[in-house]
């Protein structure tokens, strides 16, 4: 085993991982390597509901918030990589049962499966963990808490906040009109430009509060995709490949990364606007990271955003208008997406509406 010396945090405390106890050791080395809790009370011949308890309790005592992690945290502590008390910096939000302003049932269910549909498209974004609502109340602390309210019977109103759990300040809010008919397609309007919205501002709120290090192998899996859009927005050739850098170290490491694939889309771009890298490269690059977008995420609009840029640079308006449309239909709050749509209409050769 490797010694003890070599798990203490960053202010000189032992790694969590070393203060569970000896069975708790057990059922983490056995949960990191894939096994079921069927298996693990198999093998330390307990009850499944033993082993649930082990779980429940090595997630709280790592403040972590699935089996994923505590896995992910174990080869790291094995290995020596990094205090596995460096996950707990990755943000996480907790979405709350909506408050229903009304007695009907009605009222009651549309307000709780909002509140089930907005936890799935914020679990698609793929780069920090949503606190399931039945957890919220005795799970891991949440960096992000998103509280909504309807009231209404026939039509609803749906007010929707998000508030920094560390100092209550309130970071976004808005307000969302649902008609009774046909009430599936309001509702999924609204909660997709719910998430769309928001999603911006918990990126540049956790990207203001990203730690800056000397050497960014320190850096976590989303801190370097953060760190790479940090440098992309400078706009300067050498930060740009610096952000290209961070974004293929992010995919090395988490394949399925889907801001890291943007941010490197964006930064082929932004080669070929500015002429820093030969073209075919940075166009090839451009393609295969649209492509990986769609593939992982179809209904976000980054994807589709870079597909309309690469359209565009082939000088090809209509793919390029169709992928933007795309972008928008999926996130309304695009901007980006919005302002290159009207470039792209008003360019020569651009399709008739």
């Amino acid at each position: 085993m490797l010694a003890i010396a070599e798990h203490f945090d960053h202010d000189g405390s032992i790694d969590p991982i070393e203060a569970l106890s000896r069975r708790q050791l057990e059922v983490l080395e056995l949960l990191a390597k894939g096994l079921t809790n069927d298996e693990l009370a198999g093998i330390l011949k307990i009850s499944p509901t033993t082993v649930r308890t082990h779980i429940t309790a090595i997630l709280a005592r790592l403040d972590l918030t699935n089996r994923t992690e505590a896995a992910t945290a174990y080869v790291a502590w094995k290995a020596g990589a990094r205090p596995s008390t460096s996950l707990r910096r990755r943000p996480a939000i907790a979405v709350l049962p909506p408050v229903a302003f009304a007695e009907d049932p009605r009222t009651r269910a549309v307000a709780t499966a909002i509140g089930h549909d907005i936890s799935a498209l914020f679990s698609r974004r793929c780069w920090f963990p949503v606190i399931a609502q039945s957890a919220t109340a005795h799970g891991p602390a949440a960096t992000f808490l998103l509280e909504s309210t309807l009231r209404g019977s026939s039509r609803w109103r749906l007010s929707v906040c998000i508030n920094a759990a560390a100092t209550g300040h309130c970071l976004w809010t808005a307000c969302h009109d649902i008609a009774e008919d046909p009430l599936f397609a309001g509702q999924d309007a609204v909660c997709e430009a719910v998430v769309a919205a928001a999603y911006p501002v918990l990126i540049a709120h956790t990207e203001a509060g990203l730690r800056r290090v000397s050497d960014r192998r320190e850096l976590q899996t989303w801190e370097l995709a953060l760190e790479g859009m940090r440098l992309y927005g400078t706009r300067v050739a050498d930060a740009n490949t610096a952000a290209r850098s961070c974004f293929r170290a992010a995919i090395e490491r988490e394949p399925d990364l889907v801001l890291a694939h943007y941010g490197l889309g964006l930064t082929c771009h932004a080669d070929l606007l500015h002429q820093w890298r030969p073209r075919e490269d940075a166009l090839g690059d451009l393609r295969v990271s649209a492509e990986r977008c769609v593939a992982l995420a179809p209904h976000s609009a980054e994807g589709h955003y870079l597909f309309g840029c690469y359209f565009l640079t082939l000088g090809d308006a209509g793919p390029a208008t169709r992928s933007l449309e795309a972008a928008i239909r999926h996130d309304p709050s695009f901007t980006a997406a919005t302002l290159l749509l009207s470039q792209t209409l008003k360019s020569p050769g651009a399709p008739r509406l």
